[in-house]
Formats: structure tokens, sequence, C-alpha cells
């Protein structure tokens, strides 16, 4: 079966963390950003994860997608339930400080050197679509890096205590499907003031479900 994604995609990054925790075999497939043509062949629509099962059929919808992999998956590498508060608060709070977020990562994502931006027009069909959605330029948000760091630091310096793998037999749970992906992004911006327990929280995840970091190569 074929996984296609994008790497920077926080629903991708649910499917693929899934994907690795249950040790499914599968293909990784990176598609350009301006590939609409692959999508719209397998799910009639521009979205992504998307995933080609061996018969030919393919389902998207990234929640969908985690469901079937954790069917097909190891039975052993349980995915704990979800804790609703501590999700519900930690979302909250994240998506309170979302159009930062969004000014800090849409400009690093297409300078990163990640496979779906390997050509100068897959930079620019994504620079075209997320500054209509931020609604400033690509320039403008990085120009304005620091103030978008404040609004984001403070937000991270309130999330609650996040659940950690290593007190639940490196297990990860159903909210870690949901939290993890905007927090692993957010390492894509150098010298952002993670505070220490919630990079243990990333690096416990990430080195559960097998999924990396940016912290080497943040800008």
């Amino acid at each position: 079966m074929k996984l296609y994604q994008y790497h920077h995609c926080p629903f991708c990054v649910r499917a693929d963390m899934v994907a690795n925790y249950k040790q499914v075999e599968h293909e990784k497939v990176f598609l350009a950003n301006d590939d609409e043509p692959t999508c719209f062949d397998l799910i009639g629509a521009k979205m992504v994860p998307i995933l080609e099962l061996d018969d030919g059929t393919a389902m998207a919808e990234s929640l969908d997608v985690c469901a079937r992999f954790d069917e097909l998956g190891d039975p052993a590498a349980v995915i704990l339930d979800a804790r609703p508060e501590q999700e519900q608060a930690a979302m909250a709070l994240l998506d309170g400080v979302r159009k930062s977020i969004r000014c800090l990562l849409f400009p690093r994502n297409i300078n990163l050197g990640l496979p779906e931006f390997a050509s100068q027009a897959s930079r620019d069909y994504f620079q075209n679509k997320k500054e209509a959605i931020i609604e400033q330029t690509f320039e403008q948000a990085l120009a304005d890096t620091e103030h978008h760091k404040a609004m984001v630091e403070t937000t991270l310096a309130q999330l609650p205590a996040l659940s950690l793998p290593a007190d639940h037999q490196q297990q990860i749970s159903w909210s870690d499907v949901i939290i993890y992906p905007t927090l692993r992004n957010l390492t894509m911006v150098k010298d952002l003031n993670i505070p220490p327990a919630v990079m243990t929280y990333l690096q416990q995840v990430a080195s559960v479900t097998n999924t990396h970091l940016y912290l080497d190569h943040a800008i």
C-alpha cells in the first residue's frame, strides 16, 4: 500500500506516526505540492494524506487513514484512549494563536528542503495559496517573526502537562495523534523557546513513532 503525503503537513504526520507506530508495511510517497492530478485521480480532491490500498482503492481524511492503519497494524502496539480534557485544553490554546503559528511556519515550509517543495513551481503554488490565508506576504510574515514567536511562546508556556509515552509503557494515545503534529512543526522555528517539558514530550513521541523533528535545520 502507499501513503501519499507532504512532509510538513500536520494531517499527514498523524497518518505517518500511526503507520510507523503500528509497524504497517507501506510505501511513503511524497507528492509535489502543486501535483493536483494525482490527488484528483485517487480521491477526486486536492488533499492529503491519501492511503492507496493494495486493491487499488484509496481513502483520505487523516483520522480515517489512522484508523485503518490501527486495524492493519501490530495489535501489540496499542494506541491508548484519548485524554479529552488534556487534548481540548492544549488545542484550544494552540488554536488561539493559529495565525501566528501559520505566519511562522508557512514561509519556512518552502525553505527547509522538503520533498514536496523540490521545484520552484511547487513553492510558488504553496506561497500563493498560503499568503491568501494569512492575508500578507511571506516577506511580511518573516519580518514579524519576533512578534509571532512571542505569541506562540506565551501559549506554549500555558500548555497543560502532556502525558509522556515513558509513563505509559512507551505507548501513545489518540490525543497524541492530534496534539503532536502541530507542536512538532513548531520545531521549524529557530530559537523558539519551547518549554523543557514540551520538548521532552516531542522527543519521546518522535522516538516512539519514528517521526522527525526539525531542530537540526530550523530557520
